[in-house]
């Protein structure tokens, strides 16, 4: 009775493997030819990529003429896995557009044990999950914490466009933001981003650098949960810093990023 067998036939599933190059995957990851032309027709534009541990990543499809390739999102992906050279990858389709995704050290041959480890409760809620590593930042804004007078909160003007139309809004980051997150205006995100598809990742764009933030939404606000840290060490963001988002792309939530320093 094999074919009753729901072990049986998770292993009769379309799967391929690829050992992670840190020189040619670190921007995107190629499909196998063979298996996207046997597998590949109904695989859709956003894909997710998840870990034995229950994360979920989003990553993007990009079909071109030298095959299908993991494109946006797939940094994220191997950044906040720690995944490294050599290490060997297995991609299990178990859903339109969905991969069950299993890595094997180069050194042990075995997948390392905060693969396997369950996520805590809070965080396995059914959202696309960045665990990022790299910043460790999981603060909500603090309703508490004393700000001088001379501290600043949003513009008046946060959802005034600028002369090329783009919606903008302004933040002159406090102590507060330097030490836990940021929030974006709750009036600005209904007006010009409530129609986007994906409502929990933002992406800010810095002289030609993208990092992808995730956000929180919850009792009527929205902050960055994950990659804010990140995203203000590598800035050198400080307190007094004017940061100006410019919404250049409402269906995807990219802001086009600049500074005022004091």
């Amino acid at each position: 009775m094999a074919d009753d067998d729901p072990l049986a036939a998770y292993h009769r599933l379309p799967s391929f493997i690829k050992v992670f190059s840190g020189g040619h995957n670190k921007d995107e990851l190629r499909l196998p030819p063979q298996w996207v032309a046997e597998h590949g027709d109904d695989l859709p534009f956003d894909c997710r990529l998840v870990m034995p541990n229950g994360s979920r990543w989003q990553v993007r499809l990009l079909k071109i003429a030298s095959g299908c390739h993991f494109c946006v999102g797939w940094p994220d992906f191997w950044r906040g896995n720690n995944i490294s050279h050599g290490e060997i990858l297995t991609f299990t389709l178990v859903d339109v557009g969905i991969f069950h995704v299993k890595r094997y050290k180069s050194g042990t041959d075995c997948p390392p044990c905060g693969d396997l480890a369950q996520l805590a409760e809070e965080d396995d809620d059914k959202e696309i999950y960045n665990p990022d590593f790299d910043s460790s930042d999981d603060y909500a804004p603090s309703d508490v914490e004393p700000e001088s007078a001379e501290d600043s909160e949003y513009d008046d003007d946060r959802g005034a466009r600028d002369d090329d139309e783009y919606p903008t809004w302004t933040l002159k980051l406090t102590k507060s933001n330097i030490k836990r997150t940021i929030e974006i205006p709750t009036d600005f995100w209904n007006l010009h981003a409530s129609a986007a598809p994906q409502q929990n990742v933002v992406h800010f764009l810095v002289d030609g650098h993208t990092w992808r933030l995730f956000l929180k939404h919850s009792q009527g606000r929205i902050w960055i949960k994950h990659g804010w840290r990140r995203f203000k060490e590598a800035n050198a963001l400080f307190p007094g810093v004017r940061c100006h988002f410019k919404l250049v792309d409402a269906q995807d939530i990219q802001f086009y990023v600049w500074f005022d320093r004091p």
